[in-house]
């Protein structure tokens, strides 16, 4: 069974915040499920309430580099750029900063990656109010849902919208008009305001939610008629992923977020689980990467880096992987999961013995 990698209590880097859950105990039949992201799935459905119109912004707090560093360029670069924000740069000059250290973090700079994320500040809706349907939409008594992209300025109002999927009734139009209004705090990296991509995800439930089957024919219509949306493929990979990780499209559905959204977390990792499960080392290694930057502390993230690496000879890699992999299973975990864990480590040492182990403690 293909295995079910679910991010728990982990800030990924297109998520609006951490969403801190318990960890109830596991189906024998799901292998590598995080409950932790279950509740998190579950907290993004909108309640039974009607006609009521849920908006969730969604942002992207580090931009696709623009150019691509070596690991022995990655810590110039970015102690220049930390240099620059430690002044007075200029709007421009703080942007090319913003960029020079999403690529080191891309370079697999751990320390780019982290001031990325400790220096970052996530831009605050000040006032506006919220959208509200159509009176055309409110008479036909159905699901809508519309996707925009748009750009912050660092003004704090929004400089332009771009359409990622639509709906009928002239909301689409009615809910770029009242976000547009919107006023913000903008988003500031180490102090300084930056422009920003928001993405709202606005939803309208009047007659609660879907049965199962009517949500996936829903969700299958919506990859169809906008093949270019990232949410319409992760969310048909999310209900899959619960549902029927056997299908063949849930693949498809993660290579197609993969494309549009290369630093998606989930769908890395696991197109890299899904990839070594069928010898394709090589191919996976790049995903891995991918899982591992966002997710560090994800032990499903870390257990297919560390397999990836076992595979490819660097045994180093893969025992230092697994080990934390093994450290970071939450204590609730059930116990044959962690026996799973400790039992991959145990074949990468034993795989391994001709070279030194480095020492990490392990959660027993």
């Amino acid at each position: 069974m293909r295995r079910l990698i679910l991010f728990l209590a982990v800030c990924l880097p297109v998520a609006t915040g951490c969403r801190h859950a318990g960890v109830p105990s596991l189906p024998a039949s799901h292998g590598h499920l995080s409950h932790a992201m279950e509740l998190y799935l579950d907290a993004e459905r909108p309640p039974d309430e009607p006609k009521r119109v849920q908006v969730v912004a969604r942002d992207f707090y580090a931009p696709a580099p623009e150019r691509e560093l070596s690991r022995d360029e990655a810590p110039r670069v970015f102690q220049e750029a930390v240099q620059v924000l430690a002044g007075k740069p200029s709007k421009d000059e703080v942007q090319t900063a913003w960029l020079d250290i999403s690529a080191a973090c891309s370079a697999e700079l751990t320390e780019a990656c982290t001031y990325a994320q400790s220096q970052f500040q996530r831009p605050i809706r000040v006032s506006g109010e919220p959208p509200s349907l159509t009176s055309g939409a409110i008479n036909a008594r159905t699901s809508f849902l519309v996707v925009l992209r748009a750009r912050l300025g660092t003004d704090g109002r929004i400089r332009r919208f771009t359409v990622i999927e639509s709906g009928p009734y002239g909301i689409t139009e009615a809910f770029i008009k009242t976000l547009g209004a919107h006023v913000y705090e903008p988003a500031r990296l180490a102090g300084h305001p930056i422009e920003f991509s928001l993405k709202f995800n606005i939803r309208s439930y009047p007659q609660g939610h879907l049965l199962e089957e009517a949500e996936l024919k829903w969700l299958r219509a919506r990859v169809t008629q906008f093949p270019a949306s990232e949410d319409a493929w992760l969310e048909l990979a999310r209900f899959l992923a619960r549902h029927a990780p056997e299908d063949p499209q849930y693949e498809k559905a993660l290579d197609s977020l993969n494309r549009l959204q290369a630093l998606d977390g989930w769908s890395a990792t696991e197109l890299a689980w899904l990839r070594a499960q069928e010898g394709e080392y090589a191919e996976a290694e790049p995903l891995a990467k991918v899982g591992r930057r966002f997710a560090p502390e994800n032990p499903y993230a870390l257990e297919t880096s560390a397999r990836v690496a076992f595979h490819l000879g660097r045994c180093r890699d893969a025992i230092a992987d697994q080990q934390q992999a093994v450290a970071k299973l939450p204590k609730a975990w059930p116990e044959e999961e962690r026996v799973r864990f400790k039992q991959a480590l145990d074949t990468y040492q034993r795989g391994c013995s001709s070279e030194a182990a480095p020492a990490a403690p392990l959660n027993g």
